[in-house]
């Protein structure tokens, strides 16, 4: 892994461009070409009004990308964000980021203010990234979305997904963008989910007792959210060996401007 890279974030029109996108998910996901978002798509998207924004390095090589559809929900228009993936070999070196930053800077230069897409919650890394980097909260979840999927990531198991609210001009979402994020205050009333650290390393070596866990949490972050809670804080809780999904009640303040 190179230890820093010079890039560009751009929004992406270019059909070879586009073209590497697609080849970019099979490496960064492992995707079979069924699973792919196919060229077409991306060049209807970049059309429409949705978002494929790519980081460039000086050979015009994508590192990284992303892409969103629009859509409408509760009366007003927002992007369901479809895909984003790095190449193995510059993950960990925040292009992922930049690409969120840039996404939320032309959303909100349009007057969108939400944003929303799906992850596994068994994918921690990628769960920090939305709670904690981003600022998102998770009031829907859904089961299986996809069907069985080729990526390796998810070693055979359904295809649950939390979906990721990012509202863009909210406090909630300002704070933690800013250099040095302020520490949210202690949630009253709340509650946590816990998985267990090595999820992970537990879908590659046992993939049975990894579905166990699986259903289980389905099971458990239903019933919350059922009761009008939604998942605010992720924690890594090293000394006990798991991760923590913190909900509380919802309420409009995590709305708030």
């Amino acid at each position: 892994m190179p230890e820093s890279i010079n890039y560009t974030i751009e929004f992406l029109q270019d059909i070879e461009l586009l073209r590497q996108c697609v080849d970019l998910q099979r490496k960064a996901w492992g995707f079979a070409d069924e699973d792919l978002l196919p060229l077409r798509m991306l060049v209807v998207c970049a059309k429409i009004g949705g978002q494929v924004f790519g980081a460039l390095d000086s050979d015009r090589r994508v590192l990284g990308f992303l892409n969103a559809f629009p859509g409408l929900r509760e009366g007003k228009v927002y992007l369901h964000s479809q895909m984003m993936g790095v190449l193995p070999e510059f993950q960990n070196m925040g292009i992922g980021k930049k690409l969120k930053l840039r996404q939320r800077d032309e959303a909100m230069s349009r007057g969108i203010q939400r944003v929303e897409w799906t992850f596994d919650p068994l994918e921690t890394r990628n769960a920090r990234f939305n709670i904690e980097v981003l600022g998102a909260i998770c009031r829907r979840f859904c089961v299986n979305t996809y069907g069985m999927t080729s990526s390796h990531l998810q070693a055979g198991l359904p295809t649950d997904r939390l979906v990721a609210e990012w509202h863009l001009e909210s406090a909630r979402v300002q704070s933690r963008l800013r250099p040095n994020p302020i520490e949210p205050a202690p949630m009253p009333a709340s509650t946590a989910v816990e998985l267990p650290s090595n999820i992970s390393e537990l879908k590659s070596r046992d993939p049975q007792a990894a579905l166990k866990v699986q259903l289980e949490f389905r099971e458990t972050i239903l019933n919350l959210l059922a009761k009008d809670y939604c998942v605010t804080k992720f924690e890594i809780d090293r000394h006990h060996e798991k991760v923590l999904y913190h909900l509380e009640p919802f309420n409009e303040h995590l709305l708030a401007l």
